[in-house]
């Protein structure tokens, strides 16, 4: 219970990068003892999620920007990996399974509901990582799929906070997912790890211009021009 609320609140930004964790108001909010809370904090240390220093306690892990090529670089060789094996082992509920969440993904797409869309895409794709029958390849892109929430949740913020939607960008999701379900269902592992190439290109460049957007909007530019 305490592993999940915390790490809801990290993915959902209400505890953001940097934001320092205190024991003793997660006892009192989750109503346990000490050493549960120690166990959760654990556990999201080792997904990356949180950062221990035994000096300053814990606190969110920040997201370092330098790092981003590399996340990029994991991320596609696991979207190749997992579509590869999950087209050879995936079973009929796998298929739909998929079918169902990425209905769910549309609908929120037509609501103009980014966090939920945000939530079902993660979905998606933990559902090719199960279907790909291995815990340790499943665990690896679990951990890549947390960052990756995080990272589109900070870079997305400014268009949710003015309430800019982009809807070609959605409809090219919808629709690599409706074709990763097709390869999947056809057994088809040359085109389902092509598609993991395609849908990490298309995330990265979403990411980069979001990021390139954020960054020069800050910039004062008064004194320059006066």
């Amino acid at each position: 219970m305490v592993y999940q609320g915390l790490r809801d609140d990290i993915l959902a930004l209400r505890l953001p990068p940097g934001e320092n964790i205190e024991e003793i108001p997660l006892e009192r909010r989750f109503k346990v003892s000490r050493t549960p809370v120690r166990e959760a904090l654990i556990r999201l240390a080792s997904e990356r999620l949180i950062t221990i220093d035994p000096n300053q306690g814990a606190r969110v892990s920040s997201i370092d920007i330098s790092e981003i090529p590399q996340f990029f670089e994991a991320l596609e060789i696991c979207h190749r990996l997992v579509l590869r094996l999950s087209a050879k082992r995936r079973s009929e509920s796998h298929l739909e399974e998929l079918r169902s969440v990425n209905g769910k993904f549309a609908d929120a797409a037509s609501e103009k509901n980014v966090v939920a869309m945000s939530e079902f895409n993660s979905e998606f794709h933990l559902i090719t990582a199960n279907a790909c029958g291995n815990k340790y390849i499943c665990d690896l892109y679990q951990e890549l799929q947390s960052i990756g929430l995080r990272l589109s949740r900070l870079a997305f913020r400014s268009a949710l906070e003015e309430n800019h939607f982009d809807e070609d960008y959605y409809k090219l999701v919808i629709n690599q997912h409706d074709a990763m379900i097709d390869a999947l269902s056809r057994r088809d592992s040359d085109e389902a790890e092509r598609m993991g190439i395609v849908h990490t290109d298309l995330f990265r460049s979403r990411i980069t211009r979001s990021m390139e957007t954020n960054l020069t909007r800050d910039v004062d530019l008064s004194e320059a021009v006066a």
